[in-house]
């Protein structure tokens, strides 16, 4: 007689509960990924830019904000205050770069003790609008136009500095250091490295810039730059 086969039922109740399961978490799965697809697809990416990420960024200063008693003025914002000196014989601030492609730029502004006598490279013109300024063109080397001059430097360095003028300016040549490169300012009709300024509180003062640029290429922008955004207080 032939063996017979008997359907087992429970065997078959609990295939259909595993596949149940199965099914059940395949499902929750497929709800989780498509809600995170959906939510990432929801926030806004960096837009790709000719190779460059654009990531938006809290607004950083610039420049470098000069707050003084007597004015105010703008300066690279990789430069840093060196020295303020306020004594009877002498009221300077100086100022100089601390970037690494940009050593040995400085700044001093001689307030009211103006050093007459300190000679300087090359002129730059100024003139005064009230409490601000405005810049005339920057001399070459004096050493250029300049009686007695000489770009010889050791034929140079055994002359006097020598007075000089620079589009009606007065100033003093630094023959003997003529590869320095030491820009000062003045303005027509006034003392050797001399501009007067009145502010609305402050009142009347005397200012000298001197910029010195010893990298191996200068950049007279900043001392322009700084005189177009000086403002007597």
């Amino acid at each position: 007689m032939g063996a017979t086969y008997k359907y087992n039922h429970g065997a078959s109740r609990h295939l259909f509960y595993h596949l149940f399961v199965i099914v059940g978490v395949t499902i929750v799965v497929l709800v989780v990924v498509i809600g995170l697809l959906i939510h990432n697809a929801s926030i806004k990416h960096p837009t790709v830019m000719g190779g460059a990420t654009e990531v938006p960024q809290a607004n950083q200063p610039s420049v470098l904000q000069v707050n003084e008693p007597l004015f105010t003025m703008q300066l690279p914002i990789d430069w840093k205050m060196t020295s303020s000196i306020d004594t009877s014989t002498m009221h300077s601030i100086s100022w100089q770069s601390i970037a690494k492609d940009a050593a040995g730029r400085s700044l001093t502004i001689y307030i009211d003790t103006i050093p007459t006598t300190m000679p300087v490279n090359l002129e730059l013109p100024v003139v005064v609008h009230g409490s601000q300024l405005a810049y005339g063109e920057l001399s070459d080397n004096c050493s250029d136009f300049t009686v007695t001059g000489t770009t010889n430097v050791g034929q140079a360095e055994i002359l006097p500095p020598v007075p000089s003028v620079w589009q009606g300016v007065n100033f003093i040549c630094d023959i003997p250091e003529v590869i320095n490169d030491q820009v000062g300012t003045g303005s027509v009709g006034s003392p050797v490295n001399t501009l007067t300024v009145t502010g609305p509180i402050g009142g009347k003062h005397s200012y000298f810039f001197l910029y010195t640029d010893l990298n191996p290429q200068p950049n007279y922008t900043i001392l322009i730059d700084a005189i177009q955004s000086f403002q007597a207080k």
